[in-house]
């Protein structure tokens, strides 16, 4: 097997790193794992590509600091499509935000992983070797599709010789979802309407190329998405994971600022929270008393 021409200069250094790694750093100390392999050579190509990323971080993190403002704009202007646009691009341009800040990081990472792939079927047999619950890094076979799922059927599904291939498509598409509702809760303009609907069927896309590739492409890809939530969390907040708290309205009482001041009654006479409720009640009912005579 032998790369392309077009990615040959990226897979043939990245197939060189892994085998490295292998050689020169986990055997001599007991570990010759290409799974770990792996997963040291995709955090050095995340940290290599950190700088961009911290890029991409802070203008999600821009762009979630003026979301007030666009939506004032939004409210301006909302009828007017052209204005509209205008004034937000100045208003990007005043704060420092690229709002397509985030493509160039996406646009890097796509090559690494075609390279990441040729790297690891240039590898060939040597990937054929368990790590963890993955009986062998080079399955699912080059060319081979879909057809070692087949027939699909739950006892073929769950049993020994396909299970363990499942897991990572699994928690690949997990990661991809918890990805995406962070970068939506740190940037609301990303999405919405048919773009929402896109942005949810990427990670089912993604998560069927999973299923055929070689277990070791798929431990890279799970490894990133890893590094990479970490790395979002620690820079834009965990507020796509956690779920939204409400602050509970505070009870009202004689002793509070709340309390100290005056209620406006519907005849407009301020009327003192210092009473009791009954006794504000017992005002309502000799009013409603006089009206009826």
């Amino acid at each position: 097997m032998t790369a392309p021409t077009w990615i040959a200069p990226l897979a043939k250094p990245l197939e060189w790193l892994i085998e490295s790694v292998y050689t020169y750093i986990l055997t001599p100390i007991g570990l010759a794992s290409y799974g770990l392999a792996i997963i040291l050579v995709t955090i050095l190509i995340r940290a290599l590509l950190y700088p961009l990323t911290r890029k991409q971080m802070q203008s999600m993190k821009k762009q979630q600091a003026i979301q007030p403002k666009l939506k004032e704009l939004q409210e301006k202007y909302g009828k007017d499509r052209e204005k509209l646009s205008q004034k937000q691009m100045e208003l990007y341009k005043q704060e420092g935000v690229n709002p397509a800040g985030g493509c160039l990081p996406l646009l890097i990472q796509m090559p690494i992983l075609f390279a990441f792939y040729y790297a690891l079927l240039l590898l060939g047999p040597k990937l054929d070797q368990p790590f963890l619950w993955i009986p062998s890094l080079a399955q699912p076979e080059y060319g081979q599709g879909m057809s070692w799922l087949q027939p699909i059927t739950p006892a073929h599904l769950l049993s020994p010789a396909v299970l363990p291939f499942l897991i990572l498509p699994i928690i690949y598409v997990v990661t991809q979802f918890i990805m995406q509702r962070m970068s939506q809760a740190s940037n609301p303009t990303v999405g919405g309407g048919s773009m929402s609907t896109v942005m949810m069927l990427m990670p089912v896309m993604f998560g069927y190329i999973t299923l055929i590739v070689p277990s070791g492409l798929s431990l890279y890809w799970v490894t990133s998405n890893i590094i990479q939530i970490i790395q979002q969390g620690l820079a834009t907040g965990w507020s796509g994971l956690l779920p939204n708290r409400k602050a509970a309205p505070a009870a009202a009482t004689s002793g509070s600022a709340s309390a100290q001041g005056a209620v406006i009654t519907t005849t407009g006479t301020p009327t003192s929270v210092s009473g009791t409720t009954e006794n504000v009640s017992a005002g309502r009912r000799r009013k409603m008393r006089k009206k009826k005579r």
